[in-house]
């Protein structure tokens, strides 16, 4: 393809295709005189071309396009429509902008093509009616864009979705890398009441395995059923935490665990599974009310050690924005001898 410029004489000596004679004026001797600046394709030889397939012209500011569809129905609705397609002689395809589309056109003898607006479209398609295959076609479209329609709704508003939506973020948020023995999940209302949840992690065993080499240390609650501690993992808790070991039978392990629950005085309620996840996903959340969690302005993801002390750091779902945020604690106000919280809690987004 080459740009020949306005006034150009060009000597054609043998096929001049019918978008080129739409463009020249005939001179004498086989010589054509172009009207505008043209975009052109064809065989080329001494002082013009021996075959001048086709042209276009130039458009300032608008790019050429390539944009063939091979499209029956629209097609068909072009020749009812009474479109006259162009022949371009050698097969190419014609020379189209950005903002058209060509449609092949196998219904003719040689190379045919419409070429359109493609703004145009639905205007021809909606001139055509629907065979019996079409309008299946057609009902099955508007049934999946209903179902949609109807999945993207109860998405946004069915509070079990929500639910799970919230979830997600807080996990993708935070859930490699906040540690902690012991996650605890608070909903704050619009009035400020707030509602938790805390989970054991379920990730220090305390109990002593029998090693020779390992310091075992006396239970002090006996209706626990364990007898011994390790001294590695055990041997720093305060003797007053052991009523709340539970031993667990470990298949993997082929011997009991113990492991140790949360302190009922953190949370508003207390769960034995490990995976606080639950309470957005499960089928039931975990007891918990999906229209609770939905409701609720922020939802505050927090973490504790085995000495029930507050993690310095916190992740925090907003409502409006639907966002996480990651925030640090500054002070911890916080008597551990007599489990009472002794001030205000200093939470902000920057970490010292």
């Amino acid at each position: 393809m080459k740009t020949i410029k306005n006034n150009t004489q060009v000597t054609v000596k043998h096929i001049l295709g019918e978008t080129a004679e739409v463009l020249v004026t005939r001179l004498d001797n086989g010589k054509y005189q172009f009207n505008c600046d043209a975009y052109v394709v064809g065989e080329y030889c001494k002082g013009g071309f021996f075959h001048l397939r086709q042209a276009r012209e130039v458009i300032p500011g608008k790019k050429l396009g390539n944009n063939v569809k091979f499209w029956p129905r629209l097609r068909r609705a072009l020749h009812e429509a009474g479109l006259k397609p162009v022949n371009i002689p050698g097969g190419d395809y014609p020379i189209h902008y950005r903002d058209e589309i060509v449609i092949p056109d196998y219904s003719m003898s040689g190379a045919h093509y419409f070429i359109i607006k493609r703004s145009d479209i639905s205007t021809y398609l909606d001139k055509l009616p629907l065979d019996d295959a079409g309008k299946a076609r057609a009902e099955d479209v508007a049934r999946r864009e209903a179902e949609i329609a109807a999945e993207a709704y109860r998405q946004a508003h069915d509070p079990k979705c929500i639910a799970n939506r919230i979830g997600d973020k807080l996990w993708y948020s935070a859930g490699h890398c906040l540690g902690g023995e012991f996650k605890k999940i608070t909903l704050v209302a619009d009035d400020d009441s707030e509602f938790s949840v805390i989970y054991p992690s379920w990730s220090t065993d305390l109990i002593w395995s029998g090693g020779c080499n390992v310091a075992k240390v006396l239970c002090t609650a006996p209706e626990t059923g364990i007898e011994f501690l390790s001294g590695w993992s055990a041997g720093h808790l305060d003797p007053r935490k052991h009523s709340r070991l539970k031993k667990i039978y470990c298949q993997g392990l082929g011997r009991n665990t113990a492991y140790l629950m949360p302190n009922p005085k953190l949370a508003t309620e207390i769960r034995e599974s490990s995976r606080w996840l639950g309470m957005f996903d499960n089928s039931d959340n975990d007891g918990i009310s999906p229209e609770l969690i939905a409701s609720a302005k922020k939802i505050i993801l927090e973490a504790y050690d085995l000495d029930d002390k507050l993690l310095k750091q916190r992740y925090v779902y907003d409502r409006e924005s639907e966002e996480v945020t990651k925030e640090y604690l500054h002070n911890w106000p916080f008597d551990l001898l007599n489990e009472k919280v002794t001030g205000e809690f200093d939470w902000s987004t920057e970490e010292e």
